[in-house]
């Protein structure tokens, strides 16, 4: 097999993956409070505990819900995507895996100890 051919092989072999990522989808989640959250944190659960939606479209990702959490997300690792957002005084981290067995999305305060999580199946 020649060079060239051995180059072709290698963008066409890199390229996959991100095909495959680059996929637009949709997922639901219905996030829920840790049982050791605080009571700041469990004052802020109507917000939380809902219907979150992540939606990754022409290579967008961001998380959307009826409780006012619209959040735009970048891509870490494969599949894993995460982003921040405010709410009050609340300093937020959103991690969404939609690659993972099972797909995951949790929320995290960066000060609080506060924690949402869902798993979707």
């Amino acid at each position: 097999m020649t060079i060239t051919k051995y180059l072709v092989l290698a963008a066409v072999a890199s390229a996959l993956p991100a095909a495959a990522m680059a996929q637009d989808a949709e997922v639901k989640f219905w996030l829920k409070g840790a049982p050791n959250n605080i009571q700041g944190c469990i004052a802020a659960d109507p917000s939380f505990t809902r219907e979150q939606t992540f939606l990754l479209k022409n290579g967008q990702a961001e998380v959307k819900s009826a409780g006012g959490i619209n959040v735009k997300l970048k891509m870490g690792r494969d599949g894993v995507y995460h982003g921040d957002f405010d709410l009050g005084r609340l300093n937020l981290n959103v991690v969404a895996d939609i690659h993972s067995t099972p797909r995951t999305l949790t929320v995290t305060t960066r000060d609080q100890g506060c924690k949402w999580s869902a798993i979707k199946s």
